[in-house]
């Protein structure tokens, strides 16, 4: 009896001991995992750690920065962090990869009501590539885009010529710029994945400007890509090589070559989204920016772009960790701590308000007049092989190899194979169950 109250007795004080240690060590600290790409801009990375600690400093939320591999690796790099049951409540993520790849496949949360606090940190439109079905899948954290067309005011001014604001007034310029001696305007027609950046423009003015809503009834089924619309977009890009605005040296000219024309002054215009100009490369001439130019009467110059760089949650993430998360979210929108992210990034767009832009009379005729009315790439829309097939197909019509006719045909086959091959569906929030939704909502 002795023996075993005796080992009754040790059971306990062992317990005790065990319970006694537990309640004097501290508490596990509260985390949020971020996960994404890594950083690409200098400074970007001490700038998140700098983030990262003064959160934890305010709120005892220790913030973990797992950055890996290239931007278009992320959505891989989740959905193997989904499948091993990785700890990840903030993610990375491009618009174009949101659109295209994440939201369909269930990896991203719908963090509509979590962002309705937040919505008016943004800039006007801000959130509108982050946005399908209704529902807002991630919010912007980086740079915005948007297309238009540098041009050397020196040679401009030497030739006694003026930014043109209609196609005739472009093509009566560039013979101008051409008899001079110079190439017109350069574009970086090597890279095939640019081409479609022409179409986007032609395509808006001769749907009247409705070439979001055109794009979604082309992809519903609502329409074909071979409808007059999309044909003469196509044969309005041709014009551009036909009536010597582009020339035979944009064909060979990558995106460096391009670039490196346009600041030696061999070419006196350079059609693009790029704002490394305004930001960095500080050309040894006085720099303009004017819109694509009015090539259908009534309708009006529409840029394409949009802030490519967001944030958004996983669907996996720790339903009981949002609190913590969204904290941070709130923490990173404060317009010191975007500013000191963002401002890595050397912005010419205003995503989070209160951010500092680049100070150029440039960047302001860029928010004041072109922003407002820009609408996201159409490629960020588009699946992959529809944005591969408009890429292959123009410079095939310049080339002579085929008529608009039939590249439009072409590509509007490319989505009929990934519908009939893969049942690709683009309005696919439409066919989710019940469980589907409960699978990516708060």
């Amino acid at each position: 009896m002795k023996r075993i109250l005796f080992t009754v007795l040790l059971t306990v004080l062992a317990l005790s001991l065990v319970f006694a240690g537990g309640a004097n060590e501290e508490p596990e600290k509260p985390q949020v995992v971020v996960m994404g790409n890594a950083r690409m801009y200098e400074g970007e990375e001490a700038a998140w750690e700098k983030v990262a600690a003064d959160f934890e400093a305010e709120t005892g939320i220790e913030v973990v920065l797992r950055w890996q591999g290239k931007w278009n690796e992320v959505p891989q790099n989740l959905s193997t962090a989904s499948l091993a049951g990785e700890k990840v409540d903030l993610v990375t993520v491009g618009a174009g990869l949101i659109n295209s790849i994440v939201a369909r496949t269930g990896l991203l949360m719908d963090i509509t009501d979590l962002m309705e606090p937040y919505r008016d940190r943004f800039g006007e439109g801000m959130l509108d590539s982050y946005t399908i079905g209704g529902r807002l899948w991630g919010f912007p954290y980086g740079n915005s885009a948007a297309g238009f067309t540098y041009y050397n005011k020196d040679i401009f001014n030497n030739l006694g010529i003026e930014p043109p604001t209609t196609y005739e007034e472009l093509v009566e310029i560039s013979k101008t710029i051409s008899d001079a001696g110079y190439i017109p305007m350069i574009f970086r027609g090597k890279d095939e994945t640019y081409w479609s950046n022409l179409f986007f423009y032609a395509f808006a003015q001769t749907t009247m400007n409705q070439p979001i809503e055109k794009t979604n009834d082309f992809l519903t089924g609502k329409r074909s890509f071979s409808s007059p619309e999309e044909i003469e977009a196509v044969n309005a890009v041709v014009s551009f090589f036909e009536d010597g605005i582009l020339t035979s040296d944009s064909l060979d000219t990558n995106g460096d070559g391009m670039k490196a024309a346009f600041l030696q002054q061999k070419a006196a215009m350079m059609h693009t989204h790029n704002f490394q100009l305004l930001q960095t490369d500080c050309p040894d001439f006085e720099l303009g920016i004017f819109e694509f130019p009015i090539i259908v009467e009534g309708a009006y110059s529409q840029p394409f772009g949009g802030p490519g760089t967001g944030i958004a949650i996983p669907s996996f993430a720790d339903r009981d960790n949002l609190d913590n998360t969204m904290k941070f979210v709130e923490f990173l929108l404060r317009p010191e701590n975007a500013d000191l992210i963002i401002g890595c990034y050397k912005p010419v767009v205003e995503v989070v308000k209160g951010i500092n832009l680049v100070d150029d009379p440039n960047v302001q005729y860029l928010n004041e007049v072109m922003i407002p009315k820009t609408v996201p790439y159409l490629d960020w829309i588009w699946p992959t092989e529809v944005n591969a097939a408009v890429c292959q197909i123009i410079p095939a019509v310049i080339a002579g190899t085929m008529t608009a006719e039939e590249g439009t045909e072409a590509v509007q086959a490319a989505l009929e194979r990934i519908q009939r091959e893969t049942g690709y569906q683009y309005d696919w929030w439409n066919s989710w169950t019940e469980s589907d939704w409960e699978r990516v909502t708060p």
